[in-house]
C-alpha cells in the first residue's frame, strides 16, 4: 500500500499538470486539493460502518471515498468547494458496490444506485454498462428528480465532514 517518493511526486505533478489548470480556468480559483479528517473521525466511521454492516449480516468490503462538491445551499462545508464522502462498499456479483447500511437488511442489500434513484441522482459508478449508459435517465429517474423537493429528508450513513484546504480561512 506505500507509494515511493518519487511516485508521489510524479503523481502530484501529473495532477498539477493535467488537472489543476482545467478546475482552475473552470471555477476561476484553485479548488480544494486536501481534505482532512482526523484519526478519531477515520477510526469511528470505520467502526460505525462495521457494527452496521455485522448488526444487518453485510460484509463490508471497503470504504467507496467519492468525489463532490458542497453546493451553493450547504449548511456545512464551504460553499462551490470540493470534498469527498465515505461510501461502505459490499460484494454484489463479484464487485464492490456502494450500499446504504441504514435501509438495508441482511438478505436484502440496498445499493447506492437504488437509494440516490430515489432522489433523482443517477449513479453510474457500480459497472461498465451503467458508465456507458450514464446519458440515458429512465422516466422514473426523472420524475423522482422533479420531485425531490417534495420529499422528507432522511439522515444517511453516509460520511463527511472533512476539513478543506483550500480555502484557506
Amino acid at each position: 500500500n506505500l507509494l515511493m517518493y518519487k511516485e508521489m511526486v510524479a503523481m502530484l505533478e501529473h495532477y498539477d499538470k493535467t488537472r489543476k489548470p482545467v478546475l482552475e480556468k473552470a471555477l476561476g480559483r484553485e479548488d480544494t486539493r486536501i481534505n482532512f479528517y482526523s484519526i478519531e473521525t477515520l477510526e469511528t466511521y470505520l467502526a460505525y460502518a462495521k457494527k452496521v454492516s455485522q448488526e444487518k449480516g453485510i460484509k463490508l468490503t471497503g470504504i467507496n471515498i467519492v468525489s463532490a462538491s458542497y453546493p451553493e445551499s450547504t449548511k456545512h462545508g464551504v460553499p462551490n468547494y470540493q470534498t469527498n464522502m465515505f461510501m461502505p462498499t459490499t460484494e454484489i456479483n463479484g464487485k464492490n458496490i456502494a450500499f446504504a447500511p441504514d435501509v438495508s437488511k441482511e438478505g436484502k442489500i440496498v445499493t447506492m444506485k437504488e437509494v440516490l434513484g430515489e432522489y433523482g441522482y443517477n449513479w453510474v459508478y457500480d459497472s461498465k454498462e451503467d458508465y456507458d449508459n450514464r446519458d440515458q435517465r429512465s422516466k422514473e429517474l426523472k420524475e423522482n428528480k422533479k420531485n425531490r423537493s417534495l420529499m422528507v429528508d432522511i439522515e444517511s450513513e453516509i460520511g463527511n465532514l472533512a476539513h478543506l484546504t483550500p480555502p484557506y480561512r
